[in-house]
């Protein structure tokens, strides 16, 4: 059947004919059955997968929400205490306010007594100018335990007190005992006319507690919103259960693992009961501070993917009994074509002869047409590589007969950078791969210069020849248009004009539009896809004007369209954009077509009232933004910027002290030139204080300028403020590297070093205290390709690993007998990484510390 070079006799076909639909039937009909069990059983995994992913999906979101309800629910209990802890002290100081400058302490501690058990808050009531406690010294006493200070009581009390008068009045603090985890908060308020500071600490609210307690009050209640899902608690460390059959019963983990060993809920309580899972899921969320576990369990899955199985096979079944009718409508149909074919074959064979006439003339007209043809035509002879080209084809690269004749001074003539291109599809098409040789290249013609052509041929193989007939067309001058055409593209697409084309239509779809869209924060597809309008680009209050103006342009049958008007970016921004339109017209004269330009000239138009009602907009929008943040430290933010303050100028005004003491001790025995030195010291550390007022000010106001200032003299500057402090404790500074020029905020950076210069020295004293040793500091600052890298580096000891990560946390110290407030670190980071759009890491050494600032340049 299957034989090279086979004669099939009518018999043949009309066997043929009969059988072969037959089997073709047959083999499609299988095929067909296979192939629908594959798609079907394909359809069905995704489905399932895609079923998994939503409960997946369902679940996390169901418990991200349930977790966040209880975070919140857990710190507005704080919120409670802070109000209630205000009003209190509020309450007491009113009371002693209307009292006369003769205070009635027996009257005070009365009133005291009594607040205290209404409220449940423990008061605290000292002296301004003496460390007297005339109430609470067990209060003041329990702090010590939580600070760990070294300080005998009687300076811990002196310490402690003169503390939170200098930063507790009218603000709240939070007292925090990190090994118990518990939580009070004090408050203060100041009765200067009696001379007293009074104030309250919350009882203890233990973190712990107060979450599991919201868990357990609303974990029953959030379960009933959904009906495939429930929510279930476990304790780590008092080994229950709560909720595990959404009954709200307290169960023991022990007795569920012996009892429920199929549930997969018990999978999930196995693994964390042993601890060997620690990350959270989709299925699970753990409190790892508190060692507590939330799960959610759901019947979603089990019940949907029973029905997808059904489904399933009652779509097998109807689709084998579907291909099957149609197989059998085929074998009947196909044995009834079959007999009505071979009736007609015996006829159609008689007209073959007459048509094999028909067929020479046509050759003969074919080859008359490829003489008239404009294109070059030249043979191959593959066996032995000689070419024959036509006349037309000399002609047209001005060679004469005879100057080429093989096929490999033929591919000579091509450009080197697409002779390789060439070679690969000639020789793809000998090899069978393609059924025609088509290709576009430059050849040199003979006045050495490269010529655009487009080729076709196809190679024809028998017993005596191997041949390629191949037609060339010249293409010069459609490629010349279409090179300058992609050059004025690519100006247009890198550019601020956007050309753009589009139908005709009520909403003016656009068809094209070129990469220079990016500039409005747009991307082509989004206007071809149909996703952004033409419209919805154009301005709303400018949408009628433009349409009707358009339109006015079409009817007064104009060739083009101008108009300035405004558009909207991606952001919502509003611009002045110059469009310029040009109407595309079909045979008929009816436009179909509008194809322009957009420039932007939005500095041209806007004046100043738009410009400033442009800034007024911008700041409405980070009022918004920080409106949350405001409202919840407007108490706080005064005595934050005075801790600021207080935190720089404490060691100028150490330094000045020093000036004072060192004048009195040496009066009578300096000279002129001493004591004009200790003056310009003194001015310096007072300037130094002024600043930082200005400083911390520019902080706060939300436009700063940038200047350009070199990295090493400002680093400099900033050892030259604090030298004599340096120089009391014998720290040696050292700074070296690349001299490194910045566009930024010079004054806040420069706050920045002072601060981890100024903890460098407090850190080298207090390890004086224990230790003898050298102090030193490095600073190293190295010039990256697109950034510069700043290592401040110490000896003065090393930060506890168990704080290292919240030393930039604000208000955290170690420091109350130094007076530290804990924002020096938090103002850098703020400073570095908000301000200047950088990097500041810190990590240990041997012996001591590293800092680590990244700017960019």
């Amino acid at each position: 059947m299957f034989k090279d070079r086979k004669f099939y006799t009518l018999s043949d076909i009309k066997k043929h004919l009969i059988f072969t639909p037959l089997i073709f039937v047959f083999i499609i009909a299988v095929l067909s059955i296979i192939i629908t069990i594959l798609s079907l059983e394909f359809k069905k995994s995704n489905e399932i997968s895609l079923l998994i992913q939503e409960d997946s999906f369902q679940k996390e979101k169901i418990l991200n929400q349930f977790i966040d309800d209880i975070k919140f629910n857990a710190s507005s209990s704080f919120d409670n205490e802070e109000t209630s802890l205000r009003e209190a002290v509020i309450s007491l100081y009113g009371f002693i306010s209307y009292m006369d400058k003769q205070i009635d302490e027996s009257q005070i501690n009365r009133k005291i007594t009594e607040l205290e058990e209404i409220s449940g808050f423990d008061f605290v009531l000292f002296k301004k100018d003496s460390d007297e406690i005339l109430h609470g010294i067990q209060i003041i006493d329990y702090l010590k335990s939580i600070t760990d200070t070294s300080l005998e009581i009687k300076n811990f009390r002196h310490h402690m007190l003169r503390n939170i008068s200098y930063i507790g009045v009218d603000n709240l603090i939070y007292w925090i005992d990190k090994q118990k985890r518990k939580i009070r908060l004090s408050y203060f308020k100041l009765l200067d006319k009696q001379g007293l500071y009074l104030g309250a600490f919350s009882k203890i609210d233990d973190m712990k507690d107060t979450t599991r307690r919201v868990i357990q009050n609303s974990i029953v209640q959030k379960s009933k919103y959904y009906n495939d899902s429930y929510f279930w608690f476990y304790d780590y460390d008092l080994g229950y259960v709560f909720n595990y059959y959404n009954k709200g019963q307290k169960l023991d983990a022990k007795y569920i693992l012996e009892k429920d060993r199929l549930n997969s809920s018990n999978v999930i309580l196995k693994k964390y009961r042993q601890k060997e899972i620690q990350e959270e899921s989709v299925n699970t969320y753990n409190f790892i501070k508190y060692n507590f576990l939330v799960s959610i369990k759901s019947n979603f899955l089990a019940s949907k993917s029973v029905d997808i199985e059904h489904e399933y096979n009652s779509k097998l079944s109807i689709s084998i009994a579907i291909i099957s009718l149609i197989a059998l409508f085929l074998v009947v149909a196909s044995s009834l074509f079959a007999k009505f074919i071979n009736k007609i074959i015996y006829r159609y064979n008689k007209r073959l002869e007459t048509k094999n006439i028909m067929y020479k003339k046509w050759k003969e007209r074919y080859e008359l047409a490829i003489i008239a043809s404009n294109d070059g035509l030249w043979d191959i002879d593959l066996k032995s590589n000689h070419i024959y080209f036509s006349k037309k084809w000399l002609d047209m690269f001005g060679y004469k007969d005879g100057d080429i004749n093989k096929l490999d001074e033929w591919f000579d003539l091509i450009h080197k950078d697409d002779v390789l291109e060439v070679r690969r599809k000639f020789e793809n098409h000998l090899n069978g791969i393609t059924e025609h040789f088509i290709c576009e290249y430059r050849i040199r013609n003979s006045a050495n210069k490269y010529k655009w052509i487009l080729v076709r041929g196809k190679a024809f193989y028998d017993a005596n020849h191997k041949r390629m007939l191949m037609m060339s067309m010249d293409i010069e001058q459609r490629k010349k248009l279409t090179k300058e055409l992609q050059y004025v593209d690519l100006l247009v697409e890198y550019g601020k004009i956007v050309i753009f084309k589009c139908k005709n239509d009520e909403e003016l779809t656009i068809e094209y539009i070129s990469k220079s869209i990016n500039s409005y924060g747009y991307i082509p597809d989004d206007f071809e896809r149909g996703r952004v309008k033409y419209f919805d680009f154009v301005y709303e209050e400018d949408t009628k004007v433009l349409l009707e103006d358009l339109k006015l342009a079409m009817k007064n049958d104009d060739k083009s369209f101008t108009k300035v008007h405004r558009v909207k970016d991606k952001n919502g921004e509003i611009r002045w954009v110059f469009n310029r339109t040009i109407f595309l017209k079909d045979d008929f004269g009816n436009v179909t077509h509008l194809y322009g330009y957009i420039s932007d000239i939005t500095q041209m138009k806007l004046t100043e009232e738009q410009l400033k009602e442009k800034i007024n907009e911008e700041v409405e929008k980070n009022t918004q933004k920080d409106r949350i943040l405001v409202h919840q430290s407007k108490l706080a933010a005064m005595g934050e910027m005075l801790g600021n303050i207080a935190h720089q100028w404490r060691q100028p005004l150490n330094n000045i002290n020093l000036l004072v003491h060192f004048i009195r001790d040496s009066y009578g025995t300096l000279s002129k030139e001493h004591i004009d030195e200790v003056v310009k010291d003194a001015k310096l550390q007072i300037e130094y204080m002024s600043q930082t007022i200005d400083d911390f000010r520019n902080f706060y106001q939300p436009n700063k300028d940038k200047i350009r200032f070199y990295l090493k003299e400002s680093i400099e500057d900033c050892a030259k403020i604090i030298e004599t402090q340096l120089e009391k404790s014998k720290l040696s500074l050292k700074i070296k590297g690349d001299k490194v020029s910045l566009f930024n905020y010079k004054n806040e950076f420069q706050q920045v070093i002072l601060n981890i210069l100024n903890n460098a020295n407090d850190a080298a004293i207090i390890k004086k205290k224990t230790k003898e040793f050298s102090p030193w500091i490095n600073v190293d600052i190295e010039k990256n390709r697109d950034s510069v890298e700043i290592k401040i580096s110490n000896n003065c000891g090393e930060i506890p690993e168990n704080i290292i990560d919240r030393i930039f946390e604000p208000y955290f110290t170690t420091k109350f007998e130094n007076q530290g407030t804990g924002i020096g670190l938090y103002m850098a980071k703020t400073i570095i990484e908000k301000n200047m759009l950088g990097e500041i890491l810190v990590k240990n050494i041997n012996g001591g510390v590293m800092f680590i600032i990244v700017l960019p340049l």
